[in-house]
């Protein structure tokens, strides 16, 4: 009886905060609260002592509830600064607040300067809506804010014969509201991505796309991405997340490696071979000449991989 009540707890515990986050009734930042995680070890501890004592179902409740009391303080007290630069690993990108110095415009593009075949996509936003699109062959880049409600910049310059391209991305109504921005990419171009977003929501449909490297550092959002075949000898997604859901479309016969060390997470993996150690393969993995590495990291995501 007394498991029953202290999971009860956990369910209403996280069902609210949650919903309450949803709702922007309190800014819950998630990531503040990960350091804490050992407590939950002093917690099962407790309740191991304390089984089949008298006053043990008591002791149990006040532990719980004094331990989720605490994350609560944590995560409605820490600036949304703190959690997104650790988020980021430090690389000061103030998302929602995004200033270089150039202004900001509803449509922005790159073209591709003569004899490039490779480019690189450093893309900072905050909150928003982000459709990712390969149809594009005549510019290296086009971005368009879809209702006028986020303004973006672009910068672009040559590095050993990699175009670098800069996209910031943010809320430039007067209300603040986030609104939504489709991105064109070259699919005739390899790619080399970082992806540094707030709490957003980022659809596409990236199946004509060669990358060798994708990395994601993300809050609490929805990543819903299509991949095609990988088309280098091997590509590399990494992804640093919390609170979120990632749903990656991957051809079946796609040779992949999944590293997980999520905490408190949910993983589904279509047509996976082999999972233990957290590590999940393909059968075709090791013999394969081209493949996809995910190695994802980060607490209370759910993380599928479909296949088609």
């Amino acid at each position: 009886m007394e498991n029953k009540i202290t999971s009860g707890i956990w369910f209403v515990f996280i069902g609210m905060v949650l919903l309450l986050h949803n709702i922007n009734v309190i800014d819950f930042n998630f990531v503040p609260t990960l350091k804490y995680w050992p407590l939950l070890i002093v917690i099962v501890g407790i309740n191991l002592m304390v089984q089949n004592k008298v006053y043990g179902n008591y002791i149990k409740i006040a532990s719980n509830v004094l331990f989720l009391g605490w994350i609560f303080y944590i995560g409605i007290t820490s600036p949304s600064t703190h959690w997104t630069e650790s988020l980021l690993n430090n690389k000061n990108i103030q998302i929602g607040d995004l200033e270089d110095g150039q202004p900001f415009e509803n449509n922005v593009q790159a073209s591709i300067d003569s004899g490039i075949h490779e480019a690189r996509l450093e893309f900072n936003g905050g909150a928003g809506k982000f459709e990712l699109t390969a149809t594009n062959k005549e510019q290296l880049l086009t971005a368009k804010s879809q209702d006028n409600a986020m303004g973006m910049n672009l910068q672009s310059t040559i590095n050993e014969g990699v175009q670098e391209l800069t996209l910031n991305a943010k809320p430039v109504s007067d209300n603040k509201k986030s609104g939504a921005v489709l991105i064109d990419l070259n699919p005739d171009i390899l790619w080399d991505f970082e992806l540094n977003y707030g709490a957003a929501n980022i659809t596409g449909d990236l199946s004509s796309l060669s990358f060798k490297n994708l990395e994601i550092n993300t809050g609490a959002s929805n990543l819903d991405l299509t991949l095609g075949a990988p088309k280098s000898e091997t590509a590399k997604i990494a992804i640093a997340t919390g609170a979120s859901k990632i749903h990656f479309h991957i051809p079946e016969d796609a040779a992949i490696s999944v590293k997980y060390s999520s905490i408190l997470s949910k993983n589904s993996f279509e047509g996976f071979e082999t999972k233990k150690n957290g590590i999940a393969k393909t059968a075709n993995y090791d013999s394969a000449d081209k493949k996809y590495d995910i190695e994802i990291d980060g607490a209370a995501n759910t993380f599928k991989i479909t296949r088609y």
